[in-house]
Parts: structure tokens; sequence; C-alpha cells
């Protein structure tokens, strides 16, 4: 009667041992090693590259965010139409560049030499004009000042003719070379242009640098 005692109790035993055992590995687990210190907290400004109006604001203060997540938008609509005319100037500066390299059509010449012959006629009105005056200023027929306006005319009429010869020669001769390089830069600088717009979108968002 006295052995079934005993077994009893030596599983009892081994019982308490094993949950004893089970009890001090699971507090070695979750105590382990506790380190006491104070963690500095870094402010960090941020802001946007280029100005304008905030669209939207990601995220609010004491939020956790990650590393490279966008935490605010700028509204793209002005930089969108500010690129889309930048484009357009460098398609209006191609264009006159194209022009001036294809020099002047037949048209224009034939245009600006009818130009030269209507200035030609005028001219030689005037200049008539202004010898009849004098002489008729010279027997006292007409006052100084009829003389004076009759000159001005004359004065007025040549430069207009001298306008209208150049203009035929720049025609018959083409472009300088001068204007030439000039137009053919006008197309680079816009373009410089629309790239400098490009690297303003890169700035209408604010990441995240943590």
């Amino acid at each position: 009667m006295k052995k079934p005692v005993v077994i009893g109790l030596a599983v009892v035993v081994l019982a308490a041992v094993v949950a004893g055992g089970y009890w001090w590995y699971q507090s070695r687990q979750d105590n382990g090693l506790t380190l006491y210190g104070n963690v500095d907290i870094r402010t960090v400004n941020l802001s946007f590259r280029v100005g304008g109006r905030v669209e939207s604001l990601a995220v609010d203060e004491g939020d956790a965010i990650k590393a490279g997540q966008v935490l605010g938008k700028l509204d793209h609509k002005p930089y969108e139409i500010a690129l889309m005319q930048a484009k357009a100037g460098v398609s209006v500066a191609q264009a006159q560049y194209d022009l001036m390299l294809a020099g002047y059509r037949d048209e224009e010449i034939a245009q600006a030499a009818a130009a030269v012959k209507q200035a030609q006629a005028a001219y030689d009105y005037a200049q008539n004009f202004y010898n009849r005056q004098q002489g008729l200023w010279k027997s006292r027929t007409i006052s100084a000042n009829d003389l004076e306006n009759a000159r001005s005319s004359r004065d007025q009429a040549q430069a207009t003719l001298k306008s209208a010869q150049d203009k035929l020669r720049q025609y018959r001769s083409g472009n300088r070379e001068q204007d030439i390089a000039q137009a053919e830069s006008q197309p680079r600088t816009g373009a410089g242009a629309t790239g400098a717009g490009g690297v303003e979108f890169t700035g209408l968002n604010v990441d995240s640098p943590v």
C-alpha cells in the first residue's frame, strides 16, 4: 500500500521541478538586459525648394513617418502653365531661325522692290516741289515757313526712300551671319528654360529625409 503513495509524491515533485524551471527560464527571457538612458530628439526643418500654394499635407504633427515619404505637395498648375509657355516659345524661336536660314522668298523681294519704286517717286515729287518753292522764295512770293515745309517734306521722303532701299538690299543679300547666329541661340535659350521648369517640378513635393 505504500508504493502508490511514493510514486504519486515523485510525480508531484517532478512536476514542480519542471514548472519551476519553466518559470525561471521565462523570467530570464522576459527580463533580459535592461538599460536606462536618454535619447536625443533631433528636429529637422523641412521646406519646399520652390514657392507656391500648398495643395495638400499628408501628415499631422506626431504622426509616424518613413524615409522618402511625401509629406506635402504644392499646386502644380502654375508650373505646368509656365512650362507650356516656355515650350511654345522654343517652337516660335525655332520657326524664326528656320526662316532666316531659308532666306527671303521671291514674293517678299518683289514687294520690297515695288516699295522702293514708290518711295523714289514720292521723293522725286518732293524734290521738284522744293526746287519750285526755292524759286518762289527768291522772288519773295512765298514765306520762309512755306519754304521750310517744302524742305521738311523733301527730307522725309528721302528718309523713306533710303529705308526702302536698305530693306531691298537686305532681302537680296539674305540675312547677316550675326542675325542668323542670334536667331540660332534663341531655341537653345528656350530649351534651357524648359529644362529649368522640369527641375522646378521636382521641388513641388517635400519628402521625409529620415
